[in-house]
């Protein structure tokens, strides 16, 4: 019985989060799409390199430099971790 109590939870555990890459994965997709984006970044301009940074990410084009603050919420509840998304235009 203690060892199905202990499977159980440690299979919990595992679903907890998404790996590296799928978390990695939705944070691009959701930054990509975010509405405001397109006030940072014209449709002119050519992407050149995303970085990841310790707090979220540099988006640099042909013109500009967008750093982009990813804002971890709590999670209490098994699944992908919750995020919102802040824009800076970088000076």
């Amino acid at each position: 019985m203690k060892g199905i109590l202990l499977a159980l939870l440690l299979a919990a555990n595992a679903f907890a989060v998404l790996p590296p890459f799928a978390e990695a994965e939705r944070e691009l997709k959701e930054i990509l799409n975010h509405p405001e984006l397109h006030e940072f970044i014209p449709y002119g301009d050519v992407f050149e390199e995303i970085v990841k940074t310790e707090a979220g990410y540099l988006i640099k084009t042909n013109k500009r430099e967008v750093r982009v603050v990813i804002h971890y919420k709590e999670n209490s509840k098994i699944g992908p971790t919750e995020f919102s998304i802040e824009l800076i235009a970088n000076s």
